[in-house]
This record gives C-alpha cells, sequence and structure tokens, in this order.
C-alpha cells in the first residue's frame, strides 16, 4: 500500500480512485470528495463491501491511522492498488491553510 500525501492529492484523483471513508458511520460526516463511498474499517475488516479490484482505492479517515490499517486488509484480500490519504483529513486541512 503506498501513500499520498495530501500536497500530491489533486494529482492524484486526475487517476479517478475510488474514494472510500473508513470511519464508522456515526463519525462520517462529509468529506468533500465527490462520489466517496462510506465503508467503516470494521466491514473491511470482516469482508462485508465490495470495492472494486479493478481500478485505484484511495482510502481516508480522520487521521490516516484507521485508512492505513484498512489498506492492509485490502492487500492481504488480493487488492492492489490500494493507497491511504497521509495524516487524513486532517492532514490534508492543514495543508490547505
Amino acid at each position: 500500500m503506498r501513500g499520498v500525501r495530501p500536497e500530491a492529492l489533486a494529482e492524484f484523483l486526475q487517476e479517478d480512485p475510488l474514494v472510500v471513508d473508513v470511519r464508522p458511520a456515526g463519525q462520517a460526516e462529509p468529506i468533500g470528495f465527490a462520489q466517496a463511498l462510506s465503508v467503516p474499517l470494521a466491514d473491511i475488516q470482516g469482508g462485508n463491501h465490495h470495492l472494486p479490484k479493478d481500478r485505484p482505492i484511495l482510502l481516508v479517515c480522520e487521521r490516516g491511522v484507521m485508512s492505513e490499517l484498512a489498506g492492509l486488509y485490502l492487500e492481504a484480500a488480493g487488492y492492489e492498488r490500494v493507497y491511504h490519504l497521509e495524516g487524513g483529513l486532517r492532514g490534508l486541512k492543514r495543508a490547505s491553510t
């Protein structure tokens, strides 16, 4: 799994990744990405998801910890094009100010 630094996000989004918010449903506030899916980490851990393997997946969470863990689970399940937003949404917010 590779990380995407906040300052490289705009360029990475040109690859049309599927953006997946892995925060628990009660914590997931809108994140500002068009067509982002909400798939909580617990669902990824349990295999309760239908994420495609044929396009890049960008995992996001608040601080980058849950998204990195979700990526490890997806890689173990055979996903090859998995990325996570380094520093999470907080890091993205800090980088944009």
